[in-house]
């Protein structure tokens, strides 16, 4: 009995179950009503459901959403892409001068501040950023190929599914963790803290490595 009751998840059974009892009990109490109100009683089992349905499509017609339960889709995803829509690309940053005039004006920036700009990043950070993504690019190549698994999911969870299914071996695995703990705080600005080791053993490991996973089909 409780597994049945934990069952009831979706609205469109609470509606049912509420319809029916609703009746039952009306129809149940026609006889205890008394005579003279017994007319109208019959008038309002009559209209309820009518009205019910009545109410049931119009809100199938206008908000459909709101009369199914997350588990009724096929991922959360889906879900979240019904409730919030499609995001809409923000096309106008790029094609609406007024909005860039705007940000800037509101940073207290000049234009032509930025135009002669250029990025202090060191040729060992871009290097690591270059590994770092060049390996979370294949990850993300395999994992859509050999996993049936359409959630994005950062690439450490994805890496012992991997490896369940045979697509990387257990060194490869180890290897690119190693990589990624290497190179995740000079990318997230704590360089000082990269050894000259930890930078040779990039710059002879990652090389292969990504080979062997681009060779991976």
């Amino acid at each position: 009995m409780t597994e049945k009751i934990r069952n009831i998840s979706n609205p469109l059974t609470i509606i049912a179950i509420f319809a029916a009892l609703a009746e039952i009990n009306a129809t149940v109490s026609i006889g205890l009503v008394d005579k003279e109100l017994q007319s109208v009683f019959i008038w309002f089992v009559i209209l309820f459901p009518t009205l019910l349905v009545s109410l049931f499509f119009l809100t199938l017609n206008f908000n459909t959403k709101v009369i199914y339960a997350p588990s009724d889709y096929k991922d959360d995803q889906s879900f979240h892409k019904m409730l919030v829509g499609d995001p809409k690309p923000d096309k106008e940053i790029n094609v609406d001068k007024d909005i860039i005039r705007k940000t800037l004006d509101e940073l207290g920036i000049k234009k032509k501040d930025t135009q002669d700009f250029h990025f202090n990043v060191s040729e060992n950070v871009n290097y690591l950023f270059s590994v770092r993504y060049s390996m979370e690019k294949e990850v993300r190549r395999l994992t859509s190929k050999y996993l049936d698994d359409e959630r994005p999911r950062p690439v450490m969870m994805m890496l012992p599914r991997l490896v369940e299914e045979g697509v990387i071996t257990p060194t490869q695995h180890k290897v690119i963790r190693n990589l990624y703990s290497i190179s995740s705080p000079a990318i997230h600005g704590d360089d000082h803290k990269l050894t000259l080791a930890e930078m040779d053993f990039v710059k002879q490991i990652a090389p292969g490595l990504i080979d062997e996973l681009k060779k991976i089909e």
